[in-house]
């Protein structure tokens, strides 16, 4: 009697078998007897034993198997992959000896693809799963792989899945095939699996976030997140957020000093609220009789902060005086407490800073400082207004009941209040949209919520006259690609060749396509344009293009500007 035993594609042992004398072995995923019909006569009056085997790179019928002599024999059936024989030493081909090892579908090593899927679309933990489906299945699709991917139902204790892709969520993604595949496949499986755990990471990074009460729904503000954490795990001493008020700035800082992994406090100070003293005393702290009123001794944020992180809001309004004893403070952890001249004390402390301010703006206009700048800005993220975040809008308000209890706000609106609170331009984000929605859970006794009765609601606090997005891009031509034409035609015209490396794109981007976006999307073109030289003209032009476009002023003045210099016509 002879033992063979049978490998997969990553050498793992399939089975062991007895070959008995006088009979053939057909090896296989599903095995067909039929099959045998090709071996040859030396086989034609043996039984035939079929053997089913698991894995997706053993073909339907892989190899034939059988006694022969005092040795073995084997013959691949034509297979996509190839047998493999592994021989005791110092043998022959002929595998005179009664034992052997077959390995089928022989793994080619681990080479995959050159890409990976693309981000999965999920704004909700259980649309997570199908959402990885989705996009494991469209990137196997472009590489012509024909294999399922499906998230896997609960599997029976004798029937593993063959390949298997754990998910944070408990569940599974099982990828399966009806024919057979080329052993490269094994190696893209390995590369899905490593994809795989980095989504997982990432789930459950933002899953942390959200418990925590901040709403991630949106592309724009997930992608916002991932950078603070990558910042925060990269160890990164200093980052910058910038958006508007309430966009949830604050809320990132937290998601920042959380992914740290410090021991010490998140400490909090709002730069605008301080005089120079005060804002030196409140930040580095102060002794006894050092200002008026200064009774006794007070320890400051950064002391507070040791071994933690320090968040800094609206640093664009830092007194200049303290900016550049804050920026020896980043630059060697150094520092002194007000009236304690020449006593220099070190602190460990991460900073995290915030501002609504268009900062690079106000330090090319001197009212910040440039090397504070350059040392701020490592990390900067940009925090994208709620009007950006649709999908954020729609996750809150499911989040908040109805007077009577009897389903969310999102489920009691109708779907044209739905359509109308998502191109709201929520000027006042997050705040504006909470205080909406407080009003409006408390005023409405109804199964369905309209759209006057948001319209109501929204116009109770509106600073300005209620208007939805789609207002502010009526003025944008037809077709886009006009301007962006129009970009490259200036770009040509003023460096002699197209923008191509990076670095030129975005100097593209800045300087020739956002004037053209901001001038038409502002509603400018409606205005008289101020003449050469005419600052006033300008700034007052500015503000208005500011309010209608809920912009940063100086923004509005500097894209203005541009445009009046480049395409004035």
């Amino acid at each position: 009697m002879s033992r063979v035993v049978v490998r997969g594609p990553d050498g793992a042992e399939l089975t062991s078998l007895d070959l008995p004398d006088g009979r053939v072995l057909l090896l296989g995923r599903l095995p067909d007897k039929r099959a045998a019909a090709e071996l040859g006569p030396e086989v034609a009056d043996r039984p035939v034993e079929a053997v089913p085997l698991g894995g997706t790179c053993v073909s339907a019928n892989h190899a034939a198997i059988w006694r022969d002599g005092a040795g073995v024999s084997v013959r691949d059936i034509g297979s996509t992959n190839g047998t493999w024989l592994c021989l005791p030493q110092r043998q022959t081909v002929h595998i005179p000896t009664p034992d052997a090892e077959v390995q089928l579908a022989r793994a080619t090593g681990n080479e995959g693809a050159a890409d990976e899927p693309a981000a999965p679309k999920w704004s909700r933990a259980d649309e997570y799963a199908s959402a990885i489906a989705n996009s494991i299945q469209q990137w196997l699709d472009g590489h012509k792989v024909k294999v399922q991917a499906k998230v896997a139902a609960e599997p029976a204790a004798n029937e593993p899945a063959q390949w298997r892709l754990p998910l944070a969520t408990g569940q599974a993604i099982d990828i399966e095939s009806d024919v057979t595949l080329h052993t490269r496949s094994s190696g893209m499986i390995e590369q899905l699996l490593r994809w795989t755990e980095r989504q997982n990471v990432t789930f459950e990074t933002e899953e942390q976030t959200r418990r925590e009460g901040m709403i991630l729904a949106s592309t724009a503000i997930r992608l916002a997140h991932r950078e603070v954490v990558e910042a925060s795990k990269n160890g990164a001493r200093a980052m910058l957020l910038t958006g508007p008020p309430g966009a949830g700035k604050e809320m990132l800082a937290e998601v920042f000093h959380l992914h740290s992994g410090r021991s010490g406090p998140l400490v909090a100070l709002n730069c605008a609220l301080l005089n120079k003293d005060m804002l030196h005393a409140q930040l580095f702290g102060a002794e006894p009789g050092s200002f008026t009123d200064a009774k006794r001794r007070m320890i400051g944020a950064v002391e507070q902060a040791q071994g933690g992180t320090l968040f800094l809001d609206e640093i664009g309004e830092m007194n200049s005086e303290v900016q550049p004893m804050f920026l020896r403070f980043l630059d060697r952890h150094e520092y002194q407490r007000l009236g304690q001249l020449g006593q220099v004390r070190r602190a460990d402390v991460r900073v995290v800073a915030a501002t609504n301010r268009d900062l690079r703006e106000a330090t090319r206009l001197g009212g910040f400082r440039e090397d504070l700048w350059w040392r701020l800005s490592v990390w900067v993220v940009e925090v994208p207004p709620l009007w950006q975040r649709p999908d954020d809008v729609s996750a809150y308000l499911a989040t908040i009941r109805t007077a009577d209890g009897s389903s969310t706000l999102r489920e009691a609106l109708s779907p044209e209040a739905h359509d109308l609170l998502r191109s709201y331009r929520w000027g006042g984000n997050f705040r504006e949209l909470r205080n909406f929605a407080e009003r409006l859970s408390r005023g409405v006794h109804k199964k369905t919520i309209d759209v006057a009765s948001c319209r109501r609601e929204l116009e109770r606090s509106a600073i300005t006259s209620f208007a939805p997005i789609a207002s502010a891009v009526d003025s944008l031509p037809a077709d886009w690609t006009t301007l962006a034409a129009r970009a490259v035609q200036a770009y040509k015209e003023d460096r002699e060749r197209e923008p191509s490396s990076w670095n030129e794109q975005k100097e593209w981007t800045e300087e020739y396509l956002k004037p053209l976006l901001f001038y038409q999307m502002s509603g400018a073109a409606s205005h008289p344009a101020p003449a050469p030289g005419d600052a006033e003209a300008l700034t007052l032009l500015a503000n208005k293009c500011a309010a209608r476009m809920k912009a940063d002023r100086l923004t509005a003045r500097k894209q203005l500007t541009r445009y009046f210099e480049r395409f004035r016509t």
